[in-house]
């Protein structure tokens, strides 16, 4: 895997030339963006597939591990549970499954009051995730895309966005994001790294 570039956006968004997105359907104009591609040599339809198997207890990096400890570790000690990380979250029991351009693009989502010591989450579908404007609130989005690269391969990218719902729930998730970006950061190279191994074994290459 190589060729890995990182996106980060904090003023908004406004879509790329070129068709929209799925993941611009969901999120067409979030507060903060992380985006990360990396180019992996094996067909597309395998790493597809890694992405459609991919659990959040595959993600074995050491690292990501220590942080989504440390993070728990206060709400521990106070008797809550620990707090999971963006990662555990999107793929965890909070998520939603948002939709699919089958061997294209998946988008996955939840919102809720994530950035509170007892985060509070709604229950979303695909058509609540669009029209969600709970008050103090907002939504995470996680597109993951396959695209065709030159030569063999393709390219997987891994894109975040999160939206708010009012200036005052920005204004907290602006402090939540800042004090998570560099874990988030890890946890999507993470999830890069983990899918490209899952896809490699899939090929048998």
């Amino acid at each position: 895997m190589r060729g890995a570039g990182i996106r980060l956006h904090e003023d908004g968004w406004s879509a790329t030339a070129g068709h929209p997105t799925l993941l611009d359907a969901f999120a067409p104009c979030p507060a903060f963006v992380l985006a990360e591609t990396a180019r992996v040599d094996v067909p597309a339809d395998a790493l597809y597939r890694a992405i459609g198997e991919l659990r959040a207890a595959d993600v074995r990096s050491p690292l990501v591990r220590t942080l989504v400890r440390a993070r728990g570790l206060p709400q521990t000690l106070r008797g809550h549970g620990s707090r999971p990380d963006l990662g555990e979250t999107m793929l965890g029991e909070r998520c939603a499954f948002l939709g699919e351009r089958p061997g294209e693009e998946m988008v996955l989502g939840a919102a809720g009051r994530f950035w509170t010591a007892v985060p509070e989450w709604y229950e979303v579908t695909a058509d609540s995730f669009r029209e969600f404007a709970h008050p103090h609130s907002g939504t995470i989005a996680m597109g993951f895309s396959v695209t065709p690269s030159e030569g063999t391969g393709c390219r997987l990218t891994i894109e975040t966005r999160i939206t708010v719902t009012d200036p005052a729930a920005r204004h907290a998730i602006a402090l939540y994001w800042h004090a998570i970006r560099p874990a988030a950061w890890l946890t999507t190279r993470a999830l890069l790294d983990t899918l490209a191994a899952r896809a490699v074994a899939l090929t048998g290459s």
